[in-house]
């Protein structure tokens, strides 16, 4: 009977697709970089030397942290003799790269999760190199566990060299402000540009108000990126701008935005290879064409492949005279000595802004931390990863001093939007009741400081920063069993409860993080991921159906 009963379920998950492999295969972290190169023809400066340009690669883990360990990466110069001049980045500390023949090899030791492994080469043309010449400079690489897929980019001397002005707009503003955005651009090369793409990438706060059917929006939530195609040829020594100007408006969300805009040959830059829908002819819509037209001269001091890129694209950070309400989110428990109890502790964000800490060209920081004081009398037995254990006055302790604390830190995610929350899951056993205040903890959200938090500077309401964690004892333990019925793994049951409350008067609690937004009727398109989700869940439930047939069926057996 029990080969019988294995026998089927293995058939369903065959069926399902659910069994697992019997080895893993080493993971595939691709080499990433630009795909084509443009180089100044030689002599690029006055001082009859090449101008050179950067070239940056690094490792993509995807959702996969990189392996830690030696990775060696080997970039092949053989093709680029006559075209082009390679070296390293002296500027650049790490890893070290050393000539042998006709490649140079480059080494990087990984000791901590989470880095990514690559490295910079500054690349010019050669001496008595021809205009157009063009070869491939390809990059292989080798890590010990892991696949690392070359990257191929092909150099090319000559070229466009779309050149976007900076905008002159207003940085300070307050929400339902509108303002103009007077694109322009020059073509500085040495060749025209077939065809053209501008890009605008504009924070959840901030929204264009104009739709265009050459135009196309992807919203991701913190920013929106809309893609306007131009065709045509875009000549050297001339220089664009659109033929009407967008408009810009900070909505009633928007606090500390960011606006970046760049200009691009068409098939290079960022849109390439996205999954963005190409913005290409007269899609349904408005039955309107953004346009440009040429202006009198190139504006911009400073050539198809790109001959400069890091003057394609500019960025603008805006400041929004706005506040965003964070209210901290307690609990009142009840349980007897010996129980555990699982609770929620964190806050929410009650707008109207939301608040973003992942900044370009800023290092990412968590936007507030949640200060929790546990109750006397209960000691914490689980806490999650983004909560660390301090001292009763805000002091570090140890790695193996994090259970059983009296305060932890819990720091939020880079970004809380305006109608989100950050919650946090502890369990805490209940040792013994403790009467008056020393029963109660507390939970306090603000801006980290040395031995806790502060208020936000952003924050107007000071009074819902701090909300209650009250427990109520009611004596001897229970030997009734959680009501999950699941056995601990010593056998014996483990009596549990688990209740939490907001702040009083608080909205209804949403998703993490949740909500969505839009930045505007430029365009609109995207894709959802119920589909996906649905049949993971179906998967799931099928798995689990067969799972828990099997310990049924054994259970009878074996009584």
């Amino acid at each position: 009977m029990r080969k019988r009963i294995s026998l089927l379920a293995a058939a369903g998950l065959v069926a399902l697709g659910l069994t697992t492999p019997a080895a893993a295969a080493d993971p595939v972290f691709p080499l990433t970089g630009p795909s084509a190169l443009g180089l100044r023809l030689h002599p690029g400066t006055p001082a009859g030397v090449a101008k050179e340009s950067l070239l940056a690669y690094s490792l993509d883990p995807g959702t996969t942290a990189p392996l830690q360990g030696e990775y060696t990466f080997t970039v092949d110069l053989a093709a680029l003799a006559g075209t082009a001049d390679v070296r390293e980045n002296p500027a650049v500390a790490h890893p070290e790269c050393v000539r042998a023949a006709a490649t140079l090899v480059c080494k990087e030791t990984v000791l901590a999760p989470g880095v990514r492994p690559g490295f910079e080469l500054l690349v010019g043309a050669a001496k008595g190199s021809a205009d157009g010449a063009n070869a491939d400079l390809t990059v292989t690489g080798t890590v010990k566990g892991a696949t690392i897929r070359p990257a191929t980019t092909r150099i090319t001397v000559g070229g466009p060299d779309l050149v976007m002005d900076r905008l002159p707009l207003r940085a300070d503003l307050v929400p339902g402000q509108k303002q103009p955005v007077p694109l322009a651009f020059a073509n500085t090369g040495n060749r025209p540009a077939h065809g053209v793409v501008l890009e605008l990438a504009a924070t959840r706060g901030m929204e264009f108000l104009e739709r265009y059917d050459n135009c196309v929006t992807r919203d991701g939530g913190r920013t929106a990126v809309t893609l306007c195609t131009f065709e045509g040829d875009f000549g050297p020594g001339e220089a664009y701008e659109l033929a009407d100007p967008l408009t810009l408006r900070a909505t009633g969300r928007a606090y500390e935005e960011q606006l970046g805009y760049g200009i691009y040959e068409t098939g290079t830059g960022p849109q390439a290879g996205s999954a963005l829908p190409a913005p290409a002819g007269k899609a349904p819509g408005t039955g309107k064409t953004l346009a440009v037209k040429k202006r009198a001269a190139a504006t911009s001091a400073k050539s198809a492949t790109d001959l400069e890129p890091g003057d394609n694209r500019r960025e603008f950070a805006f400041r929004t005279a706005n506040t965003a309400d964070f209210a901290a989110i307690g609990a009142a428990l009840a349980a007897k000595t010996g129980q555990s109890v699982t609770a929620e502790f964190g806050f929410r964000n009650l707008g109207p802004a939301w608040i973003s800490r992942a900044r370009t060209g800023q290092a990412p920081a968590a936007v507030a931390r949640t200060d929790i004081r546990i109750p006397a009398g209960a000691s914490v037995t689980k806490k999650p990863e983004a909560c660390r254990a301090v001292n009763a006055d805000g002091g570090e302790r140890t790695a193996q001093q994090q259970l059983g604390a009296p305060r932890y830190f819990c720091e939020s995610g880079v970004t809380v939007l305006e109608d989100g929350q950050e919650r946090y899951a502890f369990e805490l056993r209940v040792d013994r009741a403790v009467e008056g205040a020393a029963g109660k903890g507390s939970v306090v959200v603000g801006e980290a400081a040395p031995q806790g938090v502060v208020t936000h500077r952003f924050d107007p309401k000071a009074d819902d920063n701090t909300a209650a964690i009250v427990l109520d004892v009611k004596g001897g333990a229970s030997p009734s069993p959680s009501t999950s019925g699941s056995p601990t793994p010593s056998g014996s049951p483990s009596p549990s409860t688990s209740v939490s409350v907001a702040p009083s008067g608080s909205p209804a609690p949403g998703t993490v993080g949740g909500g969505t937004g839009s930045n505007g009727p430029l365009a609109s398109t995207g894709s959802s991921a119920a589909p996906l989700a649905l049949g993971a869940a179906m998967l799931l439930a099928a798995g689990g159906a067969l799972y828990v047939g099997f310990r049924r069926r054994t259970g009878r057996v074996a009584g």
